[in-house]
């Protein structure tokens, strides 16, 4: 049995009954149990203790009475009597609990009639006993009918019965205790080991159990919690309305789950979490508490949000794909007319303010659909290996035309700063619209600073930072002194058409196109503000180690005027017009096709010399790509340079977005165009 005993059984309580039966019968009695150690004594004889144990003659003696005991109660005899080679008499009851023999209640020594003085005066001198002592011990055992002494082991024998109850109640009940102690053990390791928050709150909300989940998911440990109303450790749970839930809860109301922010600002752990709540109920039904579920469900809420943006510039791209080859070919007819009109006439000219205006309008209306293209990916590039320090430099005269004079432009570039790969206009196109951002947060003026830096990122250092992985990366910091923005503002700058600005000042796209551009390329964006304390836009760009930045070129706006001929292969009329007297203004004589059948028909005509096949990419019946293979079997060598207002993943499509073929995104200029013109003809392809 895994109890003593001791355990089973009231071991003082049973001494203080041994105690009073002794007074009363004056019969010794003891209980030992099957170990030998004595759990209760009373009236324990001298004559026993003190000269017959201590002999080793008379020792033997009382061994073998032991032993004949022990074999007695062996057989499960309801008592054992027997009477010792020394004259004394000794009984044994044994004491089962749940059929398990656990100890003996003793009776003696005693003798059953007068003793005979002569025999223990012989047994005095033959075994060397101090005889006046022996006899002295002789006299102060009782002397004890059988009629007694049978008495006697009859209340013995219903004690053991009653004690044998006694000890079985205890043992249930240690048993159930034992199980429950496991059952709690196994709840406090399950609680424990949840993977899952779980608290307990008592009838007056006080914390009662607050796991290990609770504890890393908060940073503050079980003994900070415990005992303690929510609203006095966490506040912001009351403005959430956990305690409100909580009060209903208690009062027997059914609640619904709750997703809401936490900040814990001693231990700076942010995030979202949800929170169910159930009531706690005894046996008997009545509500003694509650019990909350909690789940951590930051990064939960961070993919809803990259998938809310992920779909937001699908339907800006779809916006912008499903509008912009049209889009782009009437915008290529306005700018084209408008710039040829204004080569035509002075600009002292009474139509010249008006062709102005077209010109800028639709010079505008290029960048609102630039803008969409690059906020949705779509825009399509050139990503090479750059330098950002070059790139700032270059672009920095045309940042502090932008911003105004009250404005100082600080340009801090970081030293040995890595490479990264990007198209350098996507660069002109971010730095710009954040300029513009913050000139008009500074309309009193202040200081608009453009930072770079070399930046390690930890995965522990990409948990609080928005879309972030862990890598090397080049930061480009630009930051103003301006009003700032609160923290509704924040959560919104990056949707497209989303613009605290007045109706005609802003598209609700600047900054739209700085994320979508930097996503484009691998990185991320994060941001810093406070009304009042300005704005930091950090950009994370990452680093490329297996390439070396290309010396920039300084980028060109004049015509470049050229020599040659161009074979123009373009199905729109307006389009290919306008395109043609560009051409024809820069030099060039132009063989015009309507069709990609047409263009190869005019390649196979001897007398016409080609140097440049320029063409629409995709075309009714056949595309550009296929078209210029087919010139190509005829004329090889012959330059080409594709043109369209398609979006990036229809020319992807295509075939023509591949390296070393010659691009040129509609709509564009004649300067735009002479220049890629000059380059077509330079490469070596």
């Amino acid at each position: 049995m895994r109890y003593s005993i001791s355990e089973l059984l009231d071991i003082p309580k049973l001494q203080t009954i041994l105690d009073n039966l002794y007074a009363v019968s004056g019969i010794p009695s003891a209980i030992i149990d099957l170990e030998g150690n004595i759990l209760t004594g009373a009236g324990w004889q001298d004559i026993c203790t003190k000269f017959h144990r201590v002999n080793p003659t008379t020792e033997k003696f009382c061994i073998e009475s032991d032993k004949k005991i022990a074999s007695g109660l062996q057989k499960h005899q309801r008592h054992v009597q027997i009477t010792c080679p020394m004259g004394l008499t000794d009984t044994a009851t044994p004491l089962i609990i749940e059929g398990e023999h656990l100890a003996n209640i003793f009776t003696g020594q005693l003798f059953l009639e007068p003793p005979d003085r002569g025999r223990f005066q012989l047994q005095a001198k033959r075994f060397g006993f101090e005889e006046a002592a022996y006899l002295l011990a002789v006299d102060r055992v009782p002397i004890i009918t059988q009629e007694k002494l049978d008495q006697n082991l009859a209340f013995l024998a219903n004690l053991t019965e009653l004690l044998a109850l006694q000890g079985l109640t205890q043992l249930r009940s240690l048993e159930v205790q034992e199980r429950l102690s496991e059952s709690e053990e196994r709840v406090q390791q399950i609680i424990a080991c949840a993977r899952e928050g779980i608290i307990v709150y008592d009838r007056g909300m006080h914390y009662q159990i607050w796991n290990r989940y609770m504890e890393q998911m908060s940073g503050y440990r079980a003994e900070q919690v415990l005992g303690k109303l929510p609203h006095e450790v966490f506040p912001m749970l009351e403005q959430a309305g956990v305690v409100e839930r909580l009060q209903r809860v208690l009062a027997g109301e059914p609640v619904e789950s709750l997703e809401f922010e936490f900040q814990f600002p001693d231990t700076r752990r942010s995030g979202w979490c949800s929170d169910t709540m159930e009531p706690l109920k005894n046996a008997s039904g009545e509500i003694v508490g509650a019990i909350g579920t909690i789940r951590d469900i930051t990064s939960h809420k961070k993919t809803e949000e990259q998938l809310r943006q992920a779909q937001k510039m699908e339907s800006v791209g779809r916006l912008a794909g499903g509008v912009a080859h049209d889009f782009n070919n009437m915008l290529t007819v306005i700018m084209g007319q408008a710039q040829l009109a204004k080569m035509r006439v002075s600009p002292h000219h009474r139509l010249w303010p008006a062709l102005e205006q077209i010109w800028t309008a639709a010079q505008r209306s290029s960048r609102i659909t630039r803008q969409l293209l690059a906020f949705s990916r779509k825009e399509i590039i050139d990503p090479r290996p750059v330098n950002l320090n070059q790139l700032i430099a270059e672009v920095q005269k045309t940042l502090l035309r932008l911003i105004e004079e009250s404005i100082t432009l600080a340009c801090l570039p970081g030293t040995d700063l890595w490479t990264v790969k990007m198209d350098p206009s996507q660069i002109d196109q971010v730095l710009m619209n954040l300029a513009v951002n913050a000139r008009d947060a500074m309309p009193d003026g202040g200081m608009l600073s453009i930072q770079t830096e070399n930046v390690h990122l930890s995965r522990k250092s990409c948990q609080h930072l928005r879309d972030a992985a862990p890598g090397d990366y080049v930061q480009l910091t630009v930051s103003d002194t301006g009003i700032g923005m609160g923290q509704e503002v924040l959560e919104h700058i990056f949707d497209p058409f989303y613009t605290t600005k007045e109706i005609g000042k802003g598209t609700g796209l600047g900054l739209a196109t700085v994320y979508g551009i930097v996503r484009q390329n691998g990185g991320f964006i994060n941001v810093c503000s406070e009304l009042h304390h300005g704005t930091a836009f950090k950009i994370y760009l990452p680093r490329v180690t297996d390439e070396i930045p290309a010396q920039t070129q300084k980028r060109c706006t004049e015509v470049r005027i050229g020599t040659g001929t161009v074979l123009l292969v373009e199905d729109d009329d307006m389009v290919r017009n306008v395109t043609r007297s560009y051409l024809e203004e820069l030099g060039y004589q132009v063989i015009v096709a309507k069709t990609p059948q047409a263009g190869i028909a005019a390649c196979a005509v001897r007398h016409n010399k080609i140097d440049l096949v320029l063409t629409d990419v995709i075309m009714p019946g056949m595309s550009g790509k296929e078209m210029v293979q087919a010139i190509k079997e005829t004329l090889p060598r012959v330059k080409v340079l594709f043109m369209s207002g398609y979006t990036a993943d229809q020319v992807a499509r295509s075939g023509v977005a591949e390296e070393g073929m010659h691009f040129i995104q509609k709509p564009f200029d004649i300067s735009t165009l002479s220049v890629k013109i000059e380059d077509t003809f330079l490469c070596d392809d």
